[in-house]
């Protein structure tokens, strides 16, 4: 297996990145202590986000029930007329498992792009043997119910296999193929995604605290009603985190949507968006937006190998170094360790460490990883 591997220490003051059902940071207990947690999910949302503003032309994906608009948006761009339109939404809308009690939604949340949704599309609305005849049409936007009931029949030919094109010949679902896609309902349209993300951790214990908070009314004028308008506890904590990214090259390659210089691009963007996506979980009223302050950046061959073990010994805070200088001498020492023990071909390696002259640059770490392959 062909690896792009990344992996991050990044340290963030008084924040909140990700939520349990209580609303309190998430953690987990490694290394006999508990530790500050944010999901894998978490974070693939910020960097899928991340890449999507950067690149649209390739990430433009979007996970949604709510196909209606979609599939009418794709049929328009197709050239369809409106009676047109409003017939293939809904036997799009069928095809993919409509929810009968909410207008344009399906029952599944589905993980779609413009271009594959006209993969959908174009057979009923361009010249060819599935285009939509008239009196279907009519009977579909009929509004009346048994001609509804028999245009959908007569239309049971046409849209039959209509998800079969769905993922094919797309330039616009880059992160489709990184982040995968389950379909419970029809498995030929799920996808193996071909990143990799851990669960970031603390690398050292943390318990959360509550910051106790008070709202004045501002309305409240009258001496004898003084006081807060509304009280609470907000939990938050404060952490180094190491975290995980990869991509399957090997995987990315079998989808065959990318030409070499869209998959350039497409990893390009996404190498740049895990080092720099941040989850925006209260952002505004605990702003810890910050970048990571060290990255080891490796393409080599074999299996995905996680260096959180470093960490299974929580480190501890030094007082002229707080927990950043020790994480990063213990990852350096685990990868170190690995690859004599196991015999382990580092690649091609390459590093970014805040305030060491020397590493590598952002920039450099991106032409270095992508020299040779695309």
């Amino acid at each position: 297996m062909k690896l792009i591997e990344l992996h991050i220490l990044q340290s963030f003051p008084v924040t909140c990145l990700n939520r349990d059902d209580l609303g309190a940071p998430k953690s987990a207990t490694f290394g006999g202590v508990q530790r500050a947690r944010v999901s894998s999910q978490c974070w693939k949302r910020a960097v899928r986000e991340f890449a999507h503003a950067t690149k649209p032309e390739l990430f433009g994906a979007s996970r949604s029930k709510i196909l209606g608009p979609a599939i009418e948006n794709a049929a328009k761009e197709l050239g369809a007329d409106e009676k047109t339109i409003a017939a293939v939404r809904e036997i799009v809308l069928d095809a993919m498992n409509r929810d009968e009690k909410k207008q344009d939604m399906v029952k599944t949340l589905f993980f779609f792009s413009p271009e594959s949704l006209k993969n959908v599309v174009r057979p009923l609305v361009v010249d060819g043997e599935k285009k939509l005849p008239a009196d279907v049409v009519e009977g579909l936007i009929s509004g009346d119910e048994k001609k509804v009931k028999k245009a959908k029949k007569d239309a049971e030919k046409f849209s039959k296999d209509l998800l079969k094109a769905f993922g094919e010949n797309v330039s616009d679902a880059a992160d489709i193929a990184l982040f995968g896609r389950m379909v419970a309902d029809d498995a030929s349209q799920t996808v193996e995604g071909a990143a990799l993300f851990s669960h970031a951790l603390s690398t050292h214990s943390v318990r959360s605290e509550l910051d106790f908070f008070s709202a004045v009314d501002d309305e409240k004028k009258n001496a004898d009603d003084a006081g807060a308008g509304q009280i609470g506890n907000i939990e938050y904590n404060s952490a180094c985190y190491y975290r995980y990214v990869g991509v399957n090259l090997d995987l990315l390659k079998k989808s065959n949507l990318f030409d070499q210089a869209q998959t350039r691009a497409v990893l390009e963007n996404f190498v740049k968006a895990a080092i720099l996506a941040v989850p925006a979980a209260r952002k505004n009223s605990m702003f810890g937006q910050g970048l990571p302050s060290y990255v080891l950046a490796v393409r080599r061959e074999g299996q995905p190998l996680s260096l959180a073990n470093a960490f299974e010994k929580p480190v501890e805070a030094k007082r002229d170094s707080g927990f950043v200088e020790p994480s990063i001498a213990a990852l350096k020492k685990e990868w170190t360790d690995l690859k004599a023990a196991f015999g382990i071909d580092g690649g091609i390696e390459c590093e970014i460490e805040k305030g060491k002259e020397g590493t590598a640059s952002l920039a450099n770490i991106v032409a270095k990883l992508l020299d040779g392959i695309c």
